[in-house]
């Protein structure tokens, strides 16, 4: 351990939260501080939240100190945004903690208050009517169903929490069968608008309503596809993810097949039945 994590270590959280807010300050002063930081706003530093939120997930199994160097870096974006508030006099970082600590009192009144819960199922169930409670003291009453879903969610995670709130007010499929049905009409809908696009090509013209009509379709397709997941209990963004991993290690396996010290060019200038060649044997090794 370095003599400057020996001392950090020795820090409060007090002292090493109010440590890390003065160096995004001095990084944010206009008279020395760090071009980069300078530049940044909400916007441009939308993504890198993002980023490091997966990072952090990522870090989850490599050990404790990528763990905490990873959650540093996220709560560094989080210092950030609060500062440029602060700047603009919006809100501050303590707006911030402040805030989450009394939400969390709020919503845990079997902790801090009265209630008595006896299962995980209860607090979640109370934990929904008080989010509703503190909707309508807010007066969003005449918010809709689906209202308050971020956009930034990932697409397919999000189809997946809109099928959910749906089907809690019973506008849902009443099986499987049902939704696998809803799958095929879509899929021949999208394969239907390719046989249109690709009878253009061949007649020499293109319409952009047609091509407009595909990726209309392809969503749909990948909407009643979640929808299916949903009702075979899992999770769609989750089952993509796993394909994601399976196809890298196969592809990895196919560089390794080739020569392992190439690195990234290792399949470069391979015929397309080699490729396949090399898939295949991959596959029979995962």
């Amino acid at each position: 351990m370095s003599t400057e994590q020996s001392v950090n270590s020795q820090l409060s959280a007090g002292e090493a939260l109010e440590k890390l807010l003065s160096i995004v300050s001095k990084l944010r002063d206009p008279h020395g501080g760090c071009p980069w930081d300078l530049k940044q706003t909400f916007e441009s530093l939308a993504p890198l939240l993002l980023d490091e939120g997966y990072e952090v997930i990522d870090a989850l199994g490599e050990g404790d100190e990528e763990l905490c160097e990873e959650l540093g870096d996220l709560l560094s974006i989080i210092a950030l945004f609060s500062q440029i508030a602060a700047e603009q006099r919006r809100f501050s970082f303590a707006s911030v903690a402040n805030g989450i600590a009394s939400k969390l009192v709020r919503r845990h009144p079997h902790v801090f208050g009265e209630l008595k819960v006896s299962s995980t199922e209860e607090v979640l169930a109370n934990w929904e009517a008080i989010k509703e409670q503190e909707r309508l003291a807010a007066e969003k009453a005449k918010r809709g169903l689906l209202d308050g879903i971020p956009r930034s969610v990932p697409a397919l995670q999000r189809a997946h929490v809109i099928g959910e709130r749906c089907a809690a007010i019973g506008f849902d499929w009443k099986s499987t069968d049902d939704v696998a049905s809803k799958v095929s009409e879509e899929l021949h809908e999208f394969l239907t608008e390719m046989a249109n696009l690709l009878k253009q090509h061949k007649e020499g013209r293109f319409e952009q309503d047609t091509a407009d009509r595909i990726r209309e379709e392809f969503g749909d397709l990948l909407f009643s596809l979640t929808q299916y997941s949903r009702h075979l209990g899992f999770s769609a963004e989750d089952a993509l993810a796993a394909a994601n991993t399976k196809f890298i290690s196969r592809f990895n396996i196919m560089e390794q097949l080739v020569e392992p010290s190439v690195g990234p060019t290792a399949l470069q200038g391979l015929s397309s039945e080699e490729l396949e060649r090399l898939w295949t044997m991959a596959k029979e090794k995962i």
